[in-house]
């Protein structure tokens, strides 16, 4: 039997997009895929398409940390108000509800309403990492609206080591809350 006649293969147009360039030799070096000081000009594609980078406005900033803040103001007076260890006030934790396990939050709304009346034990009995983690989450929104208010604040300088074995932490926590025996039973929420 013979072949079926095939159409004619078309050119496909090649587009090309515009290029923004980097406004220094750092950044041109990590927009080529190249550490700093690394001269390897060919590893830039020029058919990759660019987007410019929003730079927020100090003001704009600003406003988003304190909507952030406004946000967590007002769900902490809802759970101030509404004690979340009573059913049907609140959402269940969806990884809870389709595992039956606990996640690295769960009883973190519990823990903070235990926060807001003062009774710090009960809140670690909850979830301990939100009891260590919470006071740090404040301080840092606190320092980073002064900071955009325009007040020089010193802060020591977070080790490498520290970022890498947060997730780690964070980690362990959510296996050892789900395993059986008397720290995993203190962990569980």
């Amino acid at each position: 039997m013979g072949q079926a006649p095939t159409a004619p293969a078309r050119p496909v147009p090649s587009v090309a997009y515009p290029r923004a360039e980097p406004a220094n030799s750092v950044a041109q070096a990590a927009w080529a895929g190249q550490r700093p000081g690394q001269a390897d000009a060919e590893a830039a594609d020029p058919q990759l398409p660019s987007w410019p980078i929003r730079r927020w406005s100090r003001r704009a900033r600003l406003y988003g940390y304190l909507g952030v803040g406004a946000a967590a103001a007002a769900g902490s007076t809802m759970i101030y108000l509404v004690d979340p260890a009573q059913p049907g006030h609140y959402p269940l934790c969806p990884f809870r509800w389709a595992t039956g396990l606990d996640c690295p939050g769960c009883g973190s709304m519990r823990g903070l309403h235990q926060l807001l009346h003062g009774q710090v034990g009960a809140a670690a009995d909850y979830n301990v990492l939100f009891v260590i983690a919470a006071p740090w989450l404040v301080a840092g929104w606190f320092v980073a609206v002064l900071r955009l208010l325009g007040l020089r604040i010193r802060t020591p300088r977070m080790p490498n080591l520290l970022n890498r074995a947060i997730p780690v932490v964070v980690i362990a926590f959510w296996i050892v809350r789900n395993t059986p025996g008397p720290v995993g039973h203190w962990l569980h929420s």
